[in-house]
This record gives structure tokens, C-alpha cells and sequence, in this order.
């Protein structure tokens, strides 16, 4: 069953998606005609998601063959226990979540300068601390790994978004969540029940 009213329209959710998320799933298929999902990490920039990969390889042939592609991004929130609202009904257990899923074009980016931002992209991303050289086209330190690899770009045709914070119940079932979430504590926990509170506040 698909659940409309969890699907959201608002660019700035998409974004926080992308920059939160460490890994995203690309959906290519296989020459036997089977689908094929492969975990990417992955960068994104004007709106085209990078991610890299060697020359010779199955992302690097498919997308040759097949340049349609999906690219699936999730950051899941808390589990929330069925006996946190009721004793015996298990079908008030539920996960919170922001997904997102992007149908588009795949394709090996040819340009060198693009191809050095995104390798750029993806270690600003992954390792925000730095401690590490920059790339760059003259970089002796990475002219071999820049010509072994290949950088792949997903550009979006049409985007999904999705956010599930049950925002139709009973504003006192979502504060007893708030409480429940907060007591238990864990990093996520805290942040799922500042989303909460936002439609909390917004109602």
C-alpha cells in the first residue's frame, strides 16, 4: 500500500537526506535482465550524485549497456516498540525514517576537472575533518589513483521523498513518544524526537 501522506515535495529535505546519509543504493540492471542494487558511498553536487569505481567493472560495463538507473538514500530514525502505546497490539510498532528515491541517468563522468571534484566531493563528505591533501590535476601524490579511477554521476530525473513521523496522530500519543524517546536516549532517539517536536509545534 503506498502511503501518500508520508511523501513530502521540499528540495531542502532532499539535501539533508544526501548530506546525512554515508551510503546510498544504485539500482542498475543486470545483462540476465535481474535488477542489481550495489551500496555506493556517494557525494552530491548541483543536484547530480557522484560516487567512483575502478575502470574495469560491473557498475562501469551496466552503465554502459543500461544508463537508467535508480539511486535509493535512506536515514532511518528510532524504532519505536509496539508496547510503548499499547500492551498488545504489535501493529502499533513502527520505524521512523527520511528516504529518498532518485530515477535517473547513470553515466562516466569524461570531463577531468568534474571527475577531480567529485573525488574532492566524496572526501570532504566522508572525512569532514580533513587531514589529507587535496586532489588536484598536477598532484603526483594521486596521478596514479586518479587515472585507475572512474568517477560515475546519477543525474536526476524525477525525485521521491518520503518522511515518516506518524504526523497524523494525536498530538498526546506524539508527546508520549517524545518522553519515551528522550528516556531512552540514545543519539538517534534525541533526534527523532526533535523531529517530532517540530510537528508538534507546527500543529
Amino acid at each position: 500500500m503506498r502511503r501518500k501522506e508520508h511523501n513530502v515535495d521540499d528540495p531542502a529535505v532532499f539535501d539533508f537526506i544526501a548530506s546525512r546519509a554515508e551510503v546510498g543504493y544504485l539500482g542498475i540492471l543486470t545483462t540476465d535482465g535481474y535488477p542489481r542494487v550495489i551500496p555506493v558511498n556517494f557525494a552530491m553536487y548541483e543536484n547530480n550524485i557522484y560516487f567512483h569505481g575502478a575502470i574495469a567493472g560491473e557498475k562501469f560495463d551496466l552503465l554502459q549497456q543500461s544508463p537508467k538507473v535508480t539511486f535509493s538514500i535512506d536515514l532511518p530514525y528510532s524504532y519505536i516498540p509496539s508496547y510503548w502505546l499499547t500492551e498488545e497490539n504489535a501493529c502499533d510498532a513502527t520505524m521512523f525514517y527520511k528516504s529518498a528515491l532518485v530515477k535517473g541517468i547513470g553515466s562516466v563522468v569524461s570531463n577531468p576537472d568534474e571527475k577531480i571534484n567529485g573525488l574532492n566531493l566524496l572526501m570532504e563528505k566522508h572525512q569532514p575533518e580533513g587531514r589529507y591533501q587535496t586532489m588536484t590535476a598536477t598532484s603526483e601524490l594521486y596521478k596514479k589513483i586518479i587515472k585507475a579511477t572512474v568517477m560515475f554521476k546519477v543525474e536526476p530525473n524525477d525525485i521521491s521523498i518520503k518522511v515518516n513521523f506518524r504526523r497524523k496522530q494525536r498530538i498526546e500519543v506524539d508527546l508520549k513518544l517524545i518522553d519515551k524517546l528522550r528516556e531512552r536516549g540514545t543519539k538517534v532517539d534525541l533526534e527523532t524526537a526533535a523531529e517530532i517536536q517540530k510537528i508538534v509545534d507546527a500543529k
